[in-house]
């Protein structure tokens, strides 16, 4: 029986089966509720009392109407229509009828009913309050209606999500959503959306690039420039899909920059580079040049040690005062970066060139991460300039050989005495030894390219790589190396003798003397890997990477190139198997090696329509051979006289035996 209660009069029952989600979007149906009315009605039982009822059916709705009533926007006694079931007994099975058998609105008729209402006039903010939705959410549904036909259909038909749908409307270009769409849909991962999000914007510039941000809005649509935004993201998602011109832009601005850098400068070059790092091998094909640098002038002491006082004082309010995103904590923030500028800049005018040769001398100027330009912290040449690094014995006059009044053979014996008394002072004072040990493999690190002799045997030279020319800038680890490599303070090779670029050295700070430690130490390490043949696994270095917790797989990750599609369909097979056990094996059984690596790589990178769980962990997943994972195994002892025996031993020795008893282990011992 259908009749009119009192909103007042009806309360909740704990028959009702929907127990989660009671609140969902209640904003909006009360919303929609205050512009149409109650679409639906409620389903009800009587209580004991009069007039008094509990709803079964409809408890949302309830919410809805009493929020209204709270708010003033209906009335205290507002009656609404109720369906009275007068058996209490069935009232369960009647909630659970109305919600189990409820579907859903397909989106595409979302969208196509808001395109509707727009199409006949409304706006989208009368559209929005009258559904309790918000402007946006309106748009980016008129957004999907005007997909392409092919994508949309797909959409009404249930055959992508809305997702999907969404990635789609990343362009309004409806042609190259038809292109992409016709691509995907062959594609073991064309249902996932980042995918699809990735195919139309292939060879586009997000508005966060440092390139974007160096050019400019403003000039990049002046230039002709478009833009496309993903109404389903935020500003940072803005799409610049003409490359070309912001290429053409920055390298011009760049350029300018350059130009105007050399002619201040007085430099004889200054190579503009569009990235945010230089890489090595452009530094590598110059000769770096280490100017002299002038004392500090009073003054400028006393205003660089009142900028380091303001800064140490901003960082301690940072770090235990000012809660960030506040406009206190911005301000220290802006401020800091001002004390750095202007102590950079102290810095730089230490510098001393001589004129005589400034003309021979360039730098780099490239791109920060936010988009500024930035001067390389170093200056290079051409050719090779003798300058203060390049110490030299002094010639005797008229090219002959100064005659000594001592014997040659007690040169040898004083030297080697004097070797002797230097030595025990240097072994009894750590402090200085370690600073002597770092200066003499830093020096020829910086001086690689010319001889100064150091009277020292001491070097830590770099490794060689298995592959000759390797290139792998595009890594997050030789990344980070080159902006290491950068960061290093060579301040101290401006002196014109040794011991003096010696004692600027140990003038530097505890944590730039210890950077340059980790430099050369760490080009020292030589290829690796976690396998057993070509005698490429150290269970030593292993180690190393267990201590320092290095986690492989946020550095590097497999893909099509690297490793999936250069190993056998087995090989993949198997690591999908790890990841999603044998349903996710055998989904993938009869793919051609191809589409196989594409999709194993896809997986790897998070880019797969899996659980979460198996999402979790293919973005760890890697291959045994590149986890630090050996353990090392005992070492055998062999004296060089051992060696030569086996040498000469016709009946080919086998020497000794390792302490586990396994004389085959004897090449692997790391």
């Amino acid at each position: 029986m259908i009749q009119s209660v009192k909103v007042k009069n009806l309360s909740l029952s704990k028959d009702n089966v929907r127990k989660s989600n009671r609140d969902a979007d209640l904003d909006s149906l009360a919303e929609n509720i205050a512009a149409h009315g109650l679409l639906q009605n409620l389903v009800v039982t009587p209580l004991k009392k009069a007039g008094h009822f509990t709803v079964k059916a409809g408890g949302r709705r309830l919410r809805a109407l009493q929020r209204l009533i709270e708010t003033n926007r209906l009335a205290a006694d507002h009656e609404v229509q109720v369906l009275v079931l007068e058996d209490d007994a069935g009232s369960a099975e009647a909630s659970l009828a109305e919600n189990f058998h409820r579907v859903a609105m397909n989106p595409a008729d979302e969208c196509s009913a808001f395109k509707h209402f727009l199409d006949r006039g409304a706006s989208a903010e009368d559209v929005a309050k009258r559904f309790g939705v918000t402007t946006r959410f309106v748009e980016q549904r008129v957004r999907l209606a005007e997909l392409a036909p092919v994508v949309f259909a797909a959409l009404a038909a249930g055959e992508i999500t809305l997702g999907v749908a969404q990635a789609y409307a990343v362009t309004p270009d409806v042609d190259r959503q038809a292109r992409v769409f016709e691509s995907m849909s062959r594609s073991y991962y064309g249902d996932n959306p980042d995918n699809v999000r990735r195919a139309l914007l292939n060879g586009t510039v997000k508005a966060t690039d440092a390139k974007a941000r160096f050019v400019g809005r403003d000039a990049y649509v002046g230039a002709g420039g478009r833009i496309e935004r993903d109404l389903f993201g935020d500003d940072a998602d803005e799409s610049w899909i003409d490359v070309e011109i912001i290429e053409q832009l920055a390298a011009q601005k760049l350029e300018a920059a350059a130009q105007i850098l050399a002619a201040e400068q007085k430099l004889a070059f200054v190579t503009p580079v569009l990235a945010t790092h230089v890489p090595y091998d452009m530094e590598c094909q110059l000769y770096e040049y280490h100017p002299a640098l002038r004392e500090l002038s009073e003054d400028e002491q006393d205003r660089v040690d009142s900028l380091s006082d303001e800064g140490d004082a901003l960082i301690r309010e940072l770090e235990t005062e000012l809660e960030d995103g506040t406009p206190e904590a911005e301000a220290a923030s802006v401020r800091l970066a001002d004390i750095e500028r202007e102590l950079d800049a102290i810095e730089a005018a230490r510098t001393m060139v001589d004129d005589a040769i400034k003309d021979q001398l360039g730098t780099f100027i490239y791109l920060a991460p936010d988009g500024s330009p930035r001067v390389h912290s170093r200056m290079f040449s051409e050719r090779a300039i003798r300058q203060a690094g390049a110490d030299a014995e002094p010639e005797a006059p008229s090219g002959k050989v100064a005659a000594s009044r001592l014997s040659a053979t007690l040169v040898d014996e004083l030297a080697t005495q004097r070797r002797q008394i230097l030595a025990s002072h240097v072994a009894s004072d750590a402090g200085f030894a370690l600073d002597l040990a770092i200066f003499l493999i830093a020096h020829r690190t910086v001086f690689a390219s010319g001889y100064v002799r150091d009277h020292s045997t001491l070097q830590a030279a770099a490794a060689s790589f298995p592959i000759v020319g390797f290139r792998d800038e595009g890594s997050a680890a030789s990344n980070v190396l080159a902006e290491q490599r950068q960061g290093l303070d060579v301040s101290w090779a401006g002196g014109n003798t040794l011991s003096s670029r010696f004692d600027a050295f140990r003038q530097l700070d505890e944590q730039a003397r210890a950077d340059w430690l980790a430099h050369v130490v760490a080009q020292t390490l030589e290829p690796t890997l976690n396998v057993d043949d070509g005698g490429r696994r150290n269970g030593f270095h292993d180690h190393l990477g267990r201590l320092l917790d290095i986690d492989v797989a946020q550095w590097w990750r497999p893909d099509a190139q690297n490793f999936f599609g250069r190993v056998k369909k087995d090989v993949m097979l198997e690591a999908l198997e790890e990841i999603g056990g044998p349903v996710l094996r055998g989904r993938y059984k009869d793919a051609k090696k191809g589409d196989l690596a594409n999709a194993c790589a896809a997986l790897c990178s998070g880019q797969g329509i899996v659980e979460a769980e198996v999402r979790e962990k293919a973005l760890c997943w890697l291959p045994d051979e590149m986890r630090f994972g050996a353990v090392e195994k005992p070492e055998s002892f062999r004296s060089y006289s051992a060696i030569l025996s086996d040498e000469d031993d016709s009946d080919g020795g086998a020497g000794e035996i390792a302490p586990d008893g396994d004389a085959d282990d004897l090449d692997e011992a790391a």
